[in-house]
């Protein structure tokens, strides 16, 4: 089972942290973040769910699915970047956010528990980017087997 965002987390610490946070609801298809806005908002689902995706021409691609206490937002959250995708709730969800503000005076008051934030920032980055990394292979080799089959077929049909 993957862990989720505040599990080497005491109670406590939980506790701590998720009073720094503001609590908000998303009913099903609201937009949570839009691509390209320059929030800086970290979101953490209490209950609920949430589809992340990105458009390619007309199309809409799923990025990532996020379910109960994932995190999202992270790299914006960190970065101070627009967001790179757009985040529907798929179902009516409550969500934590942290705006930068806030974990900057988190930080201030309670540096031992934003260190170990810090660190699961660093776990789910290295998640993520790993999957990118076998999507990418997986491409690669798909893009592969097709020119050599495109080859194939134009020997065939030159015949």
């Amino acid at each position: 089972m993957a862990r989720k965002f505040l599990d080497e987390l005491t109670d406590e610490e939980r506790t701590e942290f998720l009073s720094f946070c503001e609590k908000k609801v998303f009913l099903a298809d609201q937009e949570i973040i839009r691509k390209g806005e320059n929030s800086r908002d970290l979101y953490l689902i209490q209950q609920g769910a949430a589809k992340a995706s990105d458009n390619w021409d007309e199309d809409s691609v799923p990025l990532a699915i996020f379910s109960e206490w994932d995190v999202f937002g992270e790299m914006s959250f960190l970065e101070g970047s627009p967001r790179s995708a757009t985040v529907l709730a798929t179902e009516d969800s409550v969500l934590y956010s942290m705006s930068w503000d806030k974990f900057s005076e988190f930080l201030e008051k309670k540096p031992a528990i934003a260190a170990k934030l810090l660190l699961r920032f660093t776990d789910v980055l290295i998640k993520r980017l790993q999957f990118i990394d076998e999507a990418f292979t997986t491409i690669a080799v798909a893009n592969r087997d097709m020119k050599k089959n495109m080859n194939e077929m134009r020997k065939v049909l030159k015949g």
